[in-house]
Formats: C-alpha cells, structure tokens, sequence
C-alpha cells in the first residue's frame, strides 16, 4: 500500500466487529486472498521498546492513570433510558460518537482504522482490502488518538500516548497524521492492543472484542499489551455499515452468507462461465453464486464443478497440458516459428501450432514432428468432431488454418496469437509484447503472446490494425469447423 493512498484522504475517526478466525497464522482475518507479509526496516521498534515508550509499567497509554485503566465500565453521565430493542438496552446522551470503520488489507496484513466513511469506501473501491465492519464508536470529543505511518514499514500505529507518539516520529521514522479520533472519557468500553512480535505491517491489533484479544494472546502469539483507549456505548447518528458492507472492489473474491461470488471492472458479481486466474468457474445466472460439486453441461458435454468450484474435464492429460499452458499466460511473446528449438522454447517464444504441441507435449502427448509443426500438420491430429461439440482439450482452427488454440470450456481457449493489440484477452497477453512482424508493413508490428480469449473476444478494435483481414471480427466468426480431439 502506499502511503499516499491512506495520508491525501485526512485523518479520520473508528467501530463493532465479530470476526471469524479464518486459519492457523497470524492475524485475526478471514479473507479472500493471500499475500507476503512486508517486510520492514531493520530499526522499526521492538515489542519491549513500545512497551517502553508507552509506560513504563503498563507498555500502553502512558497519558492514562493506573485509576483510569482500571476505571468501571459504567457510564457516568446522565443517560435517558430507551426501549429495548431485542436483548439490547439502547441509551442517549448529549455525546456524539462516530462509528469506526475496520479494514483489513491481506497484501501487508495491516487492520487499518477510520471514522471516514468516504475514505474507507474510496480504499475498499481502490482494492486496497476487506471490510470487516464496524469495531467500535469514538466520540466527537475527549481524549485524542493519535494517527501514524511509517512509509517503509507500510504500516499504521494509533496510540494515545504524545511520548510514544513523539518517540516513533523522532527516532524510527514514523510520520504523525494528526488526532484520528477520541477515546470516550466515561470509559465505558475498553479498546484492547495486542501486538506480534513477527510481523512488520500490521503488528498491532486494536479491538473491544474481549474473545478476539483473548485468542489472539493465547492461540495465536500476540502479546497483551492492554488497554488502549476507550470505546463509547453511544449509538451514532450516521452509520454507513451496510453501505460499506456492499462496497467491492474490481476483480475479487467475495464470500456472502457461505457463497462465494466475483466481482468484474464494474464492481458487480459475474454469471455464467468465467475464467478466473487460471481456472474456468461457472456462476449462477440468477443468484451469481460460484457453483461447486455439481455437473454442468457445455456445448453438449458435461464436466464437474469440484469443491473449489474449478471445472474439470476429468482427464488427467487434458488437465496437465492446460495447467502447463497457463504458465506462460503473460509471460510468452508471440513470435512467428518460435518454440521449435531448445534455446526458443527456454526464452518462452511461441507462435500458435508451436505452443499447442508446446502443452500437449508436458502432458506426454505428441502432435507429429516438433520442428515442423505447423497449423495445417495439426489439422490432421487426432480424430475430428464438429465445432459444436468441442469439448476441453480440443484444438481448433481458424483464420483458413491459418491459427490454432486449446479449448478451455465455457466459452474461453489458450492461444499463442499476434493479434492481441487491443482485443479483450485475459492474463497479460495484451500487453506490450511487441514481435517484428516479418510481413508487409501495412500489417504492422505483432502485439501478443500466450493468454485466454472468449470465442466471442473481438480479435482487435485498434484503428491503427485497420489493414489486418481479420480486425474487428470474433474469434468465432474466423472459426473454420475444424475440431481435433487429441485425447479421448
């Protein structure tokens, strides 16, 4: 995360949280994804060295007293009682309280802290993490907060002691953002800190929930560093909760009520089949829920949905020669009689035949004669079936033979293809892979690589590719019913 994405959008205010303890490591999170934890400067501060700065007898708050920290929860300003809303007792005061949005970012394990709603919708649009929903209420006013980040560390710190906050800022680099928000004076709800000593990003944790401290310092190995502030029972006037909770972010992975959906460039859930990251899912058209443990039926044939929701054509050198090809999706330039020698194939330089044989052959599958492999040898592979039928694993042809690709199913197929300029690929092929192109020049240069195209991707829209025969068709409409099925 940058540092600019959280400071340029103001300092702001935090809220109530029953979290789900997805795994075994080191953070309380259930997510989507997974990444490395960051790593930090050598001279961030160690546990005892927080513990220190803060007090030197509690490691937290040093602007509290003993009397404070120990202080009953109850409220001790006039309250006017109001009626029961299931087993809760709501009350109002003249305070006025905030709701503190938590955010979890799974890429440096950072919980990230605000009352802005403006500022943790505009993140959870960037992607820059999971809503976790409300972890407390702030007041307007009382005891401040104190708001700090540390660029190299990639991390943000909130304390309410000005030594520990003129510590870190002085002696390890940290920049001070300003008050965040309050902690409530009537002490009515303790706000526990627990820090790890592993983790650099996302070291400290801060929540009202007594069971989350508790897992977290029993099970988990953080450390009980106390009380940090103080949450208020007052409910606040303006709660964005459900708006945020129907916040996404483009391209993830959602889980709502035990189903999982994905989200497209929009922000919204996709139907049908989809290619996602190297697998084929399919999503109900109707709910948009990820289906798994099921069969479904494409172009007359079936296949298995598994438990993860991945399709599967069930065959065990079908699926290596595609699990083979995807590793070079973004990662392999087209060019034209490439990947026919060694020294071509170790450099990931492939036309369209040459990669076909290319995956076939690290599943243990021969397509004829590696050095002269050409569309028109493989039009002759295996045994033919109609282009309705195809099925995954099929190779096809298209362009008068003069292009081949591997049928995905649902709709998608790898390829090796120069025509990748400006048409809708998935996986990086549209990249700028550039190829001299060793025909007339009206042809322009090769755009292109390895990636994953729909049947009905337009191969190009760039005005600029104008003079190419095929420019603004689909993949489809270039198909020459030429199916190949190389393993039953």
């Amino acid at each position: 995360m940058k540092k600019s994405r959280l400071a340029i959008l103001g300092l702001l205010l935090l809220a109530p949280v029953s979290l789900v303890y997805a795994d075994e490591t080191n953070h309380p999170v259930s997510s989507e994804n997974s990444a490395n934890v960051v790593s930090g400067s050598s001279d961030s501060p160690s546990s005892s060295e927080i513990k220190v700065l803060s007090d030197d007898k509690k490691g937290i708050d040093s602007d509290l007293s003993q009397e404070t920290i120990d202080a009953s929860d109850e409220a001790t300003s006039s309250t006017t009682a109001l009626p029961t809303v299931g087993a809760r007792s709501l009350t109002r005061q003249s305070v006025e309280t905030v709701a503190m949005y938590r955010l979890y970012n799974p890429n440096n394990k950072e919980h990230f802290y605000t009352s802005s709603f403006n500022e943790a919708k505009t993140l959870l649009q960037q992607g820059w993490g999971d809503y976790e929903g409300v972890g407390w209420y702030a007041p307007k006013s009382g005891q401040p907060v104190f708001r700090l980040y540390n660029a190299s560390l990639q991390d943000h710190h909130y304390t309410m002691s000005v030594n520990e906050r003129d510590t870190l800022v002085a002696r390890y680099g940290w920049k001070d953002e300003g008050i965040a928000w309050y902690s409530d004076d009537d002490q009515s709800i303790p706000i526990y800190r627990a820090f790890h000593p592993s983790l650099k990003s996302g070291s400290h944790n801060y929540t009202k929930d007594a069971n989350e401290q508790n897992v977290l310092t029993t099970q988990r190995g953080w450390k009980n560093e106390g009380i940090a502030w103080y949450s208020s029972n007052i409910l606040p006037k303006d709660n964005q909760d459900t708006t945020l909770q129907t916040t996404y972010s483009p391209y993830r992975w959602y889980t709502i009520s035990g189903n999982r959906y994905f989200t497209d460039a929009n922000r919204q859930f996709i139907s049908g089949f989809q290619w996602i990251e190297g697998d084929i899912y399919y999503f109900n058209p109707s709910t948009k829920a990820m289906q798994k443990n099921t069969i479904i039926t494409d172009r007359g044939n079936t296949y298995k949905l598994n438990a993860d929701g991945k399709l599967t054509s069930g065959n065990d050198k079908i699926e290596k020669a595609i699990s083979s090809g995807m590793t070079k999706v973004g990662n392999s330039p087209y060019v034209l009689g490439g990947g026919r020698t060694p020294a071509s194939i170790a450099a990931n330089q492939f036309d369209c035949s040459s990669f076909t044989y290319w995956m076939y052959q690290q599943a243990g599958v021969s397509l004829g004669e590696q050095t002269a492999t050409t569309t028109w040898t493989q039009q002759r592979v295996g045994s033919a079936v109609s282009f309705t039928s195809m099925k995954r694993g099929d190779i096809f042809m298209m362009s008068n033979i003069g292009h081949v690709g591997l049928y995905l199913g649902g709709g998608y197929f790898i390829h090796s293809s120069p025509n990748a300029k400006f048409s809708t690929v998935y996986g990086g092929q549209a990249q700028p892979n550039i190829t001299s192109n060793p025909y007339p020049a009206s042809y322009d240069n090769y755009y292109g690589g390895v990636g994953v195209s729909r049947l009905t991707d337009i191969l190009s829209r760039d005005p600029a590719d104008g003079n190419h025969p095929v420019t603004r068709t689909t993949w489809e409409q270039i198909q020459d019913n030429v199916v190949r099925r190389i393993v039953k």
